[in-house]
């Protein structure tokens, strides 16, 4: 599908400026929202690398390409890559989500035997160890129907609900055979496909189309499996109802934070009101309100576009709470340039210095500040002239430095107040030196 990817505003001179000169990077006192899973050193970014073409299909050789990267993935602070499914799919012009073999791993996007050396060529990097996340997919196969001798292990009509079945756990999604969890050869392939993940060095798992797997087997098999391989997991659960959300992961996983997506879709653009993002969060209404230790924040990814100012939600979600996830694309122009000096910079920051409680010091229609308590004060602004706002801190008297290069250090009051300026159409980043 198509995607917007109009950009904020931000100079050439201040994205080249956004270095923090290291070597990584080529109400008044606000109330208590989160706690942060990392109490030093910041928090972990991964990084979504996609083949992906809706029309042609991937471009291919790309786990030879993300081995071919490694120290760039690893050297950018990524701390782990999601790919897209690595199994055998039922189309040769295949993205991955119409498997035909689950446990046989050679696609378009390359060969098991190179799958494998890319997972030991990321967690071998000499920048740090890098993971990798696959798409999992568990709800179905592809559109052919079962009997016939397509799929390898699970070519049983049995295996399936009806295709005229009805119900968000039971339907057939882009008319993918929907297979049906309560059948013990179903239970015992995925038991299977989830020991091959573990065995191919996988780190963790993105539950594909999770939404419309039983939360039962979620809860009693599938997140008990990955859970004794010690992997990560994270649910696409497409909705915006947070107490969904919460359900789901109360089985054992990490979610998607949808609401928050939806909301700075809304928030961040042309006419947008800051104060939206204050009231989802202030409110609970998204996991990074609710929840953040269990909240994958993100901008984009391969199904759905940014807001008009995606770069001022990166530098929203790179210095707030939650497990981010950078989205770029290797076949098209979707996402971003995940090496791009601006991005590097939010990644080391996010990586280096965003930890500890979470206050949102101030928010109007174009100015958003928010602070990791005594770690990180970071200004908004999506005004198209530069905004200066007193904001309260948890500094006091304490001198801190942009760590995105642009301004001069600030200092704070004995009281905790600050004079906080923030560049039109960007962000500061502040901290003590």
């Amino acid at each position: 599908m198509s995607r917007d990817l109009f950009d904020t505003a931000v100079s050439d001179d201040v994205i080249d400026g956004n270095r923090a000169g290291t070597e990584t990077v080529a109400g008044p006192t606000g109330a208590t929202l989160a706690a942060s899973g990392e109490t030093n050193g910041g928090e972990p970014v991964a990084l979504q690398y996609f083949d992906y073409d809706d029309t042609v299909g991937p471009d291919g050789d790309h786990w030879e390409r993300i081995t071919r990267e490694t120290e760039l993935i690893a050297r950018s602070g990524y701390d782990a890559v999601w790919v897209q499914p690595p199994m055998e799919p039922n189309t040769p012009d295949s993205n991955g989500y119409n498997p035909r073999d689950h446990l046989t791993w050679d696609s378009p996007l390359g060969s098991e035997a190179e799958f494998e050396r890319m997972v030991d060529a990321l967690g071998n990097a000499r920048h740090g160890e890098v993971g990798v996340y696959i798409d999992a997919i568990v709800n179905h196969t592809a559109t052919d129907d079962p009997g016939g001798g397509t799929y390898a292990h699970l070519d049983d009509p049995e295996y399936y609900h009806h295709p005229h079945d009805g119900g968000r756990t039971k339907m057939q999604l882009f008319d993918l055979w929907d297979l049906d969890q309560t059948h013990e050869m179903v239970s015992r392939h995925l038991r299977a496909y989830v020991e091959k993940i573990a065995q191919m060095g996988c780190a963790g798992v993105r539950w594909d189309a999770a939404k419309h797997v039983p939360m039962w087997f979620f809860d009693e098999y599938l997140n008990e499996w990955v859970d004794q391989h010690d992997l990560f997991r994270v649910g696409e659960v497409f909705d915006g109802d947070v107490d969904f959300l919460e359900a789901y992961v109360d089985t054992g996983m990490n979610c998607f934070d949808y609401p928050l997506f939806f909301t700075m879709h809304d928030a961040l653009r042309e006419g947008g009101d800051m104060r939206w993002l204050q009231g989802v969060i202030e409110h609970g209404d998204c996991l990074l309100g609710r929840d953040s230790y269990h909240a994958s924040t993100f901008v984009a990814n391969h199904d759905e576009g940014p807001p008009q100012l995606q770069r001022l939600a990166y530098a929203f979600i790179l210095t707030a709470p939650g497990y981010p996830i950078v989205y770029s694309n290797h076949a098209n122009e979707e996402g971003v340039d995940y090496a791009a000096p601006w991005l590097q910079n939010l990644v080391w920051i996010k990586r280096t210095l965003a930890s500890g409680e979470y206050y949102i010091r101030h928010a109007d229609r174009d100015l958003f500040v928010h602070e990791r308590h005594g770690n990180l004060l970071t200004g908004i602004n999506k005004a198209d002239a530069p905004r200066t706002e007193w904001v309260y801190t948890g500094f006091e008297d304490e001198t801190l430095v942009d760590y995105t290069g642009q301004l001069d250090d600030i200092t704070t009051a004995e009281d905790g107040w600050v004079e906080l300026t923030v560049p039109k159409n960007g962000w500061v980043c502040y901290a003590p030196e």
